[in-house]
Formats: structure tokens, C-alpha cells, sequence
């Protein structure tokens, strides 16, 4: 065997002497993959619901390379929503939800997630919403524990609010949908 070259036999004679992993911790993992909760490579499943344009930016970026930004288009409220029906997948017990926001300073624009726990079929559950305070230029983490309820397979996540004119500014990054039990 020539050095820095593997032979089929001697990899697996390697691989297989090795102790099994141990891990000892439970999964805490997104939910949501990575690309809609970070937004580094793309806007990932957000798409515009209502009275938004949508954008990926490197100037919303709370962490990381880049952010959501939400600009308000109509009066009366805006919407973003992940166009991935029925969600993504998801079961029974206790969450967490949160994410980072910013807005237009001076206005009154809050962020509402609404969280939408779905059984097999995408009948919806049970939902909760978490809302953030007044937003500012600076940002603000929003956070709540959820329970999703018996038979939940699947979750639903968008990001709302009822107040924002045309040319207002959200922000938003780190968007986290995580269980809080082991499975």
C-alpha cells in the first residue's frame, strides 16, 4: 500500500474497529432547514403572502451573511409565509420558536410568528403566535415555548403583522423552530 492511499480492506478494517458514537444530548435542531432559518444562501421556502416585497440582504443580517428583508407595499398589514405545504416535518411536545427583528424607527411595527402545528394531511391542529415588542433600528430577539399537540407531523411557520405603510421596513434573521424533547 503506497502511503496516503487506502486500501478497500484496510478502510474497512478501520471503520469497523471503531467504538459506536455516544451522544448525550438531546437533538435540538431546527426545524426548519437551514437555508429558511438563516437565510445565508437564499430567502430558502419565505415567499411574499401579502402587501410585502421580499429580498435576501447582506444589510439585515443579524448574524451571519445576510437576512429577510420585508418591505411593506400596501397599508393594512404584510405577511411573509414558507410556500412548503403542508411544512416541514414535525412531532408532538414541547418548542421553542424564535426569531430576530428589526423595523423602521418611529413607526409601530411588530412581528408576529405564527406557529401552525398540522397533522399528516395538513389539517391544522393548533396554532400559536408569538409577537414582538415595538420594533426599532436595533434588534430584538422574540422568544416563547410552544406544544405542539397528539398527532402533529407537520408545522406551518409565517411571520405577519397589522400595521406598516407603504415603503416600512422589517428585518428579520434567525428564524428557529426547535423541540425541546427527546425523541
Amino acid at each position: 500500500m503506497r502511503p496516503g492511499r487506502w486500501s478497500v480492506l484496510s478502510l474497512v478494517a478501520a471503520l469497523t474497529a471503531c467504538e459506536p458514537a455516544i451522544i448525550d444530548h438531546p437533538p435540538t435542531s431546527n426545524l426548519l432547514d437551514a437555508e429558511t432559518a438563516s437565510l445565508e444562501t437564499g430567502l430558502g421556502q419565505w415567499v411574499p403572502w401579502f402587501s410585502v416585497n421580499v429580498s435576501r440582504e447582506p444589510t439585515a443580517a443579524r448574524d451571519g451573511e445576510a437576512g429577510m428583508r420585508v418591505e411593506v407595499t400596501e397599508l393594512y398589514g404584510w405577511g411573509v409565509h414558507l410556500d412548503n405545504w403542508p411544512g416541514f416535518a414535525a412531532s408532538p411536545g414541547a418548542h421553542r420558536a424564535s426569531f430576530w427583528a428589526r423595523g423602521t424607527p418611529g413607526r409601530s411595527l411588530v412581528a408576529e410568528m405564527r406557529v401552525s402545528w398540522r397533522d399528516a394531511s395538513g389539517q391544522e391542529l393548533q396554532s400559536e403566535v408569538l409577537s414582538s415588542p415595538v420594533l426599532s433600528a436595533e434588534w430584538v430577539r422574540t422568544a416563547r415555548e410552544l406544544t405542539a399537540p397528539a398527532g402533529t407531523e407537520r408545522v406551518g411557520v409565517e411571520v405577519t403583522g397589522a400595521e406598516g405603510a407603504p415603503g416600512d421596513v422589517i428585518e428579520l434573521d434567525v428564524l428557529v423552530l426547535q423541540s425541546l424533547s427527546a425523541p
